[in-house]
């Protein structure tokens, strides 16, 4: 007996719906790239709770489903020889050569990587028509290709999951506009390095890490009173700033507040708060480590301090390093 092709389109929505709901990402996108009418019914596997991250360190995109993640990577027509083609494929108006890496991955070779990237991510952002929630930025981008992916998110979406935000060559101003315009509700990492310092920026995330910080103010720590991981690094904060923030934290005003990390270089050698003598233990020091927000957070030779409510936190000030660390304990 010979075997019938199976005639998808012939389905029912209900069944046809069911169908595409077992098929994965890439199975989809394979899925699309047959006729415009594919391409229509995309939307019955439910594609729109998927969730899209971009991380251009990676060369990848991925697309997270309910039962799998599926990554699209992008590499330039030079690693070709690398890997066992499969045919071409169709982004936006480029085609280009595949390669089915594995089940769960999708190599695409591009002349300029840098656009094959930019094409990949708007193209599946169109087919699936999901969430961004997550992007994280690489400083080998051209400021070009980085603004028109940054451009294209807030004009679908008012926030995001995760943002890392290290192109060093974006302006200013570009920067200061996209936390104007976009929420980051779980993690901000800013690598961005100001050329002067800028206007207050909202700070709404769970985990804030800055790295180039001299233009974080009291101000600034003020308003991450609702922030559960705070890391600073080369910050121009003083005992002046730190002590009352510090007391400030003791009498309540950051709830949420697990782990602290400050540098900076402008806090004297001596630097102590909460009347303690120091904030070294040099007799019996201890080591504590906690996983707070998915990642290991640890502090050697702290002492330990009680909040006004009764909760306890270790607190250390390596005077050499000029760094202030403070972890709530379990």
């Amino acid at each position: 007996m010979t075997e019938q092709p199976f005639k998808l389109f012939r389905l029912p929505t209900v069944a046809l719906r069911n169908v595409l709901q077992l098929l994965n990402p890439i199975e989809l996108f394979e899925l699309s790239q047959c006729s415009r009418r594919a391409l229509s019914i995309i939307p019955l596997s439910g594609s729109r709770k998927f969730r899209l991250i971009v991380n251009k360190s990676s060369h990848s995109i991925h697309i997270l489903a309910p039962s799998d993640i599926n990554s699209f990577r992008m590499y330039s027509n030079s690693r070709q020889s690398k890997y066992i083609l499969h045919g071409t494929r169709t982004f936006m108006e480029s085609t280009v050569k595949i390669c089915h890496e594995s089940e769960g991955e999708l190599l695409s070779f591009w002349d300029d990587y840098f656009v094959g990237f930019k094409t990949v991510f708007l193209h599946l952002s169109k087919i699936f028509n999901c969430v961004i929630e997550s992007a994280r930025f690489h400083p080998a981008f051209p400021a070009v290709i980085n603004m028109a992916t940054i451009d294209f998110i807030i004009s679908r979406q008012s926030e995001i999951k995760e943002l890392i935000v290290d192109g060093e060559n974006l302006p200013d101003e570009y920067v200061i506009e996209i936390f104007n315009k976009l929420r980051v509700t779980d993690r901000l990492l800013i690598r961005h390095e100001f050329s002067m310092p800028p206007p207050l920026i909202p700070f709404n995330s769970k985990s804030i890490d800055i790295w180039k910080s001299y233009w974080i103010t009291t101000e600034h720590l003020n308003s991450m009173r609702n922030s559960t991981v705070i890391k600073l690094n080369w910050t121009t904060l003083t005992d002046r700033d730190m002590i009352p923030f510090l007391n400030n934290w003791k009498s309540g005003q950051f709830p949420n507040l697990q782990y602290l990390s400050i540098k900076s270089n402008f806090l004297s050698k001596n630097f102590t708060v909460f009347g303690l003598p120091s904030l070294q233990d040099t007799l019996d020091p201890q080591e504590q480590k906690r996983y707070i927000l998915g990642l290991p957070r640890t502090i050697h030779g702290g002492v330990n301090v009680q909040r006004d409510d009764g909760v306890v936190a270790t607190v250390r000030f390596d005077n050499g390093e000029g760094v202030l660390q403070m972890m709530l304990l379990e």
